[in-house]
This record gives structure tokens, C-alpha cells and sequence, in this order.
């Protein structure tokens, strides 16, 4: 495993299994234990994350005025920069690379955002851009013009403490409860983002590189206030003049659903102290640690509709735990032993979440839902990735306990969704 990777602190990035190589089979010899060739597995680059086979959106019209601003804003900051940007604009060639660097991520992420799947992705990709983009401008401007930490600082504040306000007064309207709580959740968890102050550090880099950090962290806080405010003018406008509010709804919904998932800890499977590590106690351990906690993450969120949102995201945990244990239960054992069986699991997750959307009553929660258990998908496609030839079995185990909770949480998607679906109704 990775130096300082701990199995849980792995399980909070990814969503899937713990790194590749810690399992049963390890004890067993390299002669013993079978081999699998990685033809054919996905192609990813080592430096890269894959996207998620179903990319998060949001049952909004963000409209293309407001993506070629953020566009706008990126270009901007970018023209700052001199071009090429040399030793004689910046002597040292470790804090010059870093400043290069962040105008080439700038770049990449404008590239992406023209190839994003939906609105909310491409959007996510042009605020990266700004961050990135602001950077680098900060970080020249040190140069230039003698920018300081304090100036910045001060301008994060003032954007911080309006985000802070734009929360205090913000009003859940709405004609549809589900899709009112998809919506206020993103914008929700938009604003929490933009005033945690846990976000905020100091370079270790020198005075210019803290200059740059505390830019792209004041950028940030500026453009997610930005998405932040445009969603929830998109969704009013999209809605009568006279709608009315749905808070009392969404407040009463997150609590029934925390108060069930409550109710439904005690199904859990106990935590697994197994001496050996294989696929049984990697499912067993990973479900588990997703919803042990799950009233109370439920009752937690930055407020009522988000926690709607993962209040329907951890039943859909619930269930896949159930599932997973009813076929350990039958005697599956989640093992394989050649790439056929590897890409088995793999095809059978993708289409899993394809049918989740296809199946629940309410595509906009069901997306939600199906997005986040796409995760681990992502997070397994990146395992098999980083192999190559053939490889002892055991490396592909916690690609297939990625595949196998995306499979159970899928399958339990329309399940969940139609409870919490009835919970905002009966509200």
C-alpha cells in the first residue's frame, strides 16, 4: 500500500477498496496464485483520475451566457502572464514551475469544460480554470506589482462573508419537492465550500507561492458564490411567480429519513477482524463504514436538502450492504481468476447504473444517487488502470470490490429513491 495511505482515509477519496495488493491472497506464493493479463483493461493515465461513468448534474438551465463568463474571467487571468514565462521573469525555476504549471492546468480544464457531459460538469471544470488561472496571476503579480497575503486575505473575507449572507437569507422555493432538493442540496453544498475556513493554509513554498495560494483559494470562494447565486436564479426563474416555499418539507424529510437509517444500523454487518484481508471482508468492511454513521451524516449536511439527497444516497448504501451480504450469504466469493471474470464484474456495474437511471421514479434524486455510487467505478477503472502484463490475481481485488458495491448500490437505487420519494410527499 501507498506510504501514509491508511484503508479509511483511502475509502473517504475513492469510495471503493483499499489500494491494490493488500489482500487474503498476498500469503499466498507468486507460483501458487493465478495470474491475470491486462488486455484490455481501461486505459488510464497514471497522473489522471477517470470521470464518473455517470456525471453529476443538476435539474437546472445554467445556460451558455454564464459558462463563457467564467471562460471569460479564466482568459483573463491568463493574459496577465507573460508568454512564454522564463528565468528572467521568475530566476528560480521550481517556483517558476509551479506557476507555469497552473496556467497549463487553467488551460486543460477550459479544454474540458467544452467536452463536459452535462452543464454542472462543465461548470465544476471553468471554476478549476479560474482557481488555477488566479494563481498563476497572483503569483506573477507578487512579481509585478508586490501583491501581498494581506490584500488577498481581506478579499477572501469580503467574498467568504457574502457567501455567508447569501446563505443566511436564502429561501427553499419550489413547486417540486425532489427536484427542489436536488437543486437547493447542490447549491447547499456550493456555499458550505465556499465559507470553510479549513480550506485556507500557508505555503511552504516562499512568500510568492503563498501570494498564489491564498489567490486561487479567493477565487475560489468568489466563483462558487458565483455558481452558487446563478443556480439559484436559474431555478427561480424557472418556476410560477407565486410558488411558495418547500422548507418545512425538506426539514421534515431529512429527519424521517436519518430517524430510518437509524433504524436500520443495527442490520449492519459487524465490523471484520479477520487476520486475512480478502474481497468478503473488503465489501463487508467498506459498506459498513459508509453508513454506520449515516443518520447522523444525514442530520449534519450544510442543511435540509442536501440531506434529503444523501439521506436517499445512504438507503441506497443500506440495500447494497443487504445485497452484498445475501450472495456471501449463498456462497459467492467475489474472487476471480481471469481478465473474462475481471470484465464480467466491470460490465455488469456499468450497466447496473444505467439501469438505476432507467428504473426509479425520479431521475433527478436517482441521478444523485447512481452518481455517487459511479464513484467507485471510477475509482476501480483507475486500479486496473495502473496494471499492466499479467499480473498475480490478488491485484485486481479491490477493482472488483469497487464493481461489486457500484453493482449493489445500483440495484438498490430505485428502492431508496422511491422511499425518500414518499417520505418528501407524505411530508
Amino acid at each position: 500500500m501507498r506510504d501514509g495511505a491508511t484503508r479509511r482515509g483511502f475509502l473517504s477519496l475513492v469510495g471503493a477498496g483499499a489500494l491494490a495488493g493488500c489482500s487474503a491472497l498476498d500469503s499466498v506464493t507468486d507460483s501458487e496464485e493465478p495470474r491475470i493479463s491486462t488486455y484490455g483493461f481501461p486505459d488510464v493515465e497514471d497522473d489522471e483520475y477517470p470521470d464518473r461513468p455517470v456525471p453529476p448534474s443538476v435539474p437546472v438551465d445554467i445556460g451558455t451566457a454564464h459558462l463563457e463568463a467564467e471562460r471569460s474571467r479564466t482568459t483573463s487571468l491568463l493574459a496577465e502572464l507573460p508568454t512564454p514565462l522564463g528565468p528572467d521573469d521568475i530566476p528560480n525555476g521550481h517556483i517558476r514551475s509551479h506557476i507555469t504549471t497552473a496556467a497549463a492546468d487553467a488551460r486543460a480544464n477550459l479544454d474540458e469544460a467544452l467536452q463536459a457531459p452535462t452543464e454542472l460538469t462543465a461548470l465544476t471544470s471553468l471554476r478549476q480554470a479560474r482557481e488555477r488561472a488566479r494563481y498563476a496571476a497572483e503569483g506573477w503579480a507578487f512579481v509585478t506589482d508586490g501583491r501581498t497575503v494581506p490584500e488577498l486575505r481581506q478579499e477572501r473575507s469580503e467574498a467568504a462573508s457574502s457567501a455567508r449572507s447569501f446563505r443566511e437569507q436564502y429561501e427553499y422555493v419550489g413547486d417540486d419537492p425532489v427536484r427542489a432538493a436536488v437543486v437547493h442540496g447542490e447549491i447547499e453544498e456550493t456555499l458550505e465550500q465556499a465559507t470553510d475556513e479549513d480550506r485556507v493554509h500557508v505555503s511552504h513554498g516562499g512568500t510568492l507561492l503563498t501570494v498564489a495560494e491564498w489567490g486561487e483559494e479567493t477565487e475560489s470562494t468568489q466563483a462558487r458564490l458565483d455558481g452558487a447565486r446563478h443556480l439559484a436564479e436559474r431555478f427561480t426563474a424557472s418556476l410560477p411567480a407565486d410558488v411558495g416555499t418547500v422548507e418545512a418539507v425538506l426539514r421534515s424529510a431529512q429527519e424521517t429519513l436519518a430517524a430510518t437509517l437509524e433504524e436500520r444500523r443495527s442490520d449492519l454487518p459487524p465490523e471484520q477482524t479477520a487476520d486475512e484481508w480478502g474481497p468478503r471482508e473488503e465489501l463487508l468492511d467498506s459498506l459498513r463504514w459508509r453508513a454506520e454513521d449515516s443518520a447522523e451524516t444525514v442530520r449534519t449536511r450544510p442543511g435540509p436538502a442536501s440531506g434529503v439527497v444523501d439521506g436517499a444516497r445512504l438507503l441506497a448504501v443500506h440495500g447494497a450492504s443487504d445485497r452484498v451480504q445475501q450472495r456471501l450469504d449463498e456462497g459467492e466469493s467475489f474472487q476471480v481468476e481471469s481478465r473474462e471474470a475481471v470484465q464480467h464484474y466491470r460490465q455488469t456495474a456499468y450497466e447496473a447504473l444505467q439501469t438505476a437511471l432507467e428504473d426509479s421514479q425520479s431521475t433527478p434524486l436517482a441521478r444523485a444517487v447512481v452518481s455517487d455510487a459511479s464513484r467507485s467505478v471510477a475509482s476501480a477503472d483507475w486500479e486496473l488502470g495502473r496494471l499492466d502484463g499479467d499480473v498475480r490475481a490478488s491485484r485486481v481485488e479491490d477493482a472488483v470490490v469497487g464493481y461489486v458495491i457500484a453493482t449493489a448500490m445500483a440495484r438498490a437505487t430505485p428502492t431508496a429513491v422511491d422511499r425518500a420519494v414518499e417520505t418528501l410527499e407524505s411530508a
